[in-house]
């Protein structure tokens, strides 16, 4: 592969039940619907959660240093892009097929009521709300064979989970997330009474940035059974997107939850 080969390939570092994960790859799917000849070549790695390949030396030191996926990486970009929002403006900014300009101010604001709130405060489970997600890099830091710069990413990423996830599940914590979701959801209910006319995507014909990430939530909501914070008109439309191939294509028949019958996740083919 020569140079200029290189720099024009991209590659997003994933895992099949992260949320955010779900909403960049549908959005490459959409795009490269939309348009084949603007959509960048991007390849799909998995980090495997189960295995905490994103606590890895390689992955902190070179990928995220916040230990999570999405990321996105490439000769092309001057840093890697390891926000869901910011990899979904540059995908964006490569086809902007995704952002049509008549309806751009509303994509918008119904992205910025999504990106609001952090879904996980929703989604995660009883045992976990109760006790609490394990800060593993505060754990791995016992570990006696850590390099100096593994030991020295491992405490920045155990001082970034304290501060993300320490009051994440507080009960005034998951009321305040439970009405951003609510304020999302009617937004976007709202959009699609003016605008959709039966047709399978928010605006009609053509699918946009927001189907990505607005159904890969509705999709996550569905699957924990809190279809209290969705509305008749959005679930309906989510179960038309469920049916596309589009879908199928990003999600391969598969829940956006991991359980045990679905087999190790490094087994997954395809991912």
């Amino acid at each position: 592969m020569t140079m200029a080969a290189e720099s024009d390939f991209y590659t997003l570092h994933y895992f099949p039940f992260s949320l955010y994960s779900l909403m960049i790859r549908f959005g490459l799917v959409l795009g490269r619907r939309l348009n084949s000849d603007t959509a960048p070549k991007v390849h799909i790695k998995l980090v495997n959660l189960h295995r905490e390949e994103n606590l890895s030396e390689e992955y902190l030191t070179l990928v995220n240093s916040r230990g999570q996926v999405p990321a996105l990486t490439s000769r092309a970009l001057a840093t890697p892009l390891t926000d869901s929002r910011d990899i979904s403006e540059w995908l964006c900014e490569q086809q902007p097929e995704l952002v049509p300009d008549h309806y751009r101010a509303t994509i918008q604001s119904i992205m910025d009521k999504l990106y609001s709130f952090h879904a996980m405060a929703l989604t995660i489970g009883r045992e976990e709300k109760k006790h609490g997600i394990p800060n593993r890099a505060a754990e791995l830091l016992e570990q006696k064979d850590l390099t100096e710069h593994h030991r020295r990413a491992l405490e920045l990423r155990s001082v970034f989970h304290e501060l993300c996830y320490s009051n994440m599940f507080t009960p005034a914590s998951i009321g305040e997330v439970e009405a951003k979701a609510r304020g999302f959801v009617e937004e976007l209910d709202a959009a699609l009474k003016e605008h959709n006319e039966g047709q399978l995507w928010i605006f009609g014909d053509k699918p946009t940035i927001l189907d990505a990430h607005a159904t890969a939530l509705i999709a996550r909501l569905t699957d924990v059974r809190r279809q209290d914070l969705l509305t008749a008109r959005v679930q309906e439309y989510a179960k038309g997107v469920f049916a596309s191939e589009e879908w199928k294509e990003a999600t391969h028949g598969r829940t956006t939850l991991w359980n045990v019958s679905l087999g190790h996740v490094a087994d997954l083919n395809p991912l």
